[in-house]
């Protein structure tokens, strides 16, 4: 008969496995999108981190319409890549404080 202690080790093993899985399952997904940045897989895990941190940012953010896609465009901006408005590496020069 198994103790308490192994089935509370067992117990603890197993939340922590789930939550890499879950975590991985979900970063995988992301770096399968077409529509996301691959070049750095730390992308994914910032975005996980920071939508639990702070989730009141996420309000925040909506779709552009096609006349304000047309103003970017008239200003040269290249939107068809994720965080178009960063001309910079953001793991070196932008991220400085929150994840």
């Amino acid at each position: 008969m198994l103790s308490a202690i192994t089935i509370l080790v067992i117990i603890l093993i197993s939340i922590m496995v789930g939550i890499f899985a879950a975590l991985s399952y979900m970063v995988l997904r992301m770096l399968r999108c077409d529509g996301w940045d691959t070049s750095n897989m730390t992308n994914a895990l910032r975005l996980i981190s920071h939508m639990v941190l702070h989730p009141d940012d996420f309000v925040k953010m909506y779709y552009l319409t096609e006349e304000m896609i047309n103003v970017l465009k008239e200003k040269e901006f290249d939107i068809s890549k994720p965080f178009w408005y960063i001309d910079k590496d953001e793991l070196s020069a932008v991220v400085k404080t929150r994840p």
